[in-house]
């Protein structure tokens, strides 16, 4: 599995800090009767399920595919599948399929964790991920099972689900108790 480190570093942060905050505004909804604390928690609730999804995105490379797995989408790409691995201008990491695909609406699966961002330009994350992609791919192409179909799903997220879960808990108390 490739992963930024730093990623998980702020998966677990970003975790912390909406809990923290979404406790003072549990405080303010509970026991200073404050609705509109209620409000607060969802927003800052759902934008932490936002954050959590985006920082929670990898890539996984299998003995016989290669599973991006994207905030909302996960591709399941066979290595006879995959046309290119490569690094964009800006950075970003992007699989080439050898045939267009309908479900990406365009032509390439761009990895999210992988996405040109400064840390990818400073320390060449991306380059280095795309090189251990390669390898894989190279590796597994003859492999069983890796000239499938694509395969594409929705991602479930228990804490990301969790947490947007309970924002909509809130945004409902909101509207009852206005």
């Amino acid at each position: 599995m490739l992963r930024r480190r730093s990623f998980r570093v702020l998966a677990v942060l970003i975790f912390t800090l909406v809990g923290g905050a979404s406790a003072l505004a549990f405080y303010d909804a509970l026991w200073r009767d404050e609705p509109d604390g209620w409000m607060a928690a969802a927003l800052i609730l759902a934008g932490g399920a936002f954050c959590y999804r985006i920082t929670s995105s990898r890539v996984h490379a299998g003995a016989s595919s290669l599973t991006v797995v994207n905030p909302l989408f996960s591709y399941e790409v066979p290595y006879a599948s995959i046309h290119k691995i490569e690094v964009s201008e800006s950075g970003s990491l992007t699989v080439l399929p050898k045939e267009k695909i309908a479900d990406t609406e365009g032509e390439e699966y761009l990895v999210v964790g992988f996405a040109g961002s400064l840390l990818d330009r400073a320390f060449r994350t991306s380059d280095k991920a795309a090189a251990e992609l390669k390898r894989h791919r190279n590796r597994g192409r003859r492999a069983p099972g890796a000239d499938g179909p694509i395969r594409r799903k929705l991602v479930a997220d228990v804490v990301a689900d969790a947490l947007l879960l309970t924002a909509a808990v809130c945004a409902v108390l909101f509207l009852a108790l206005r």
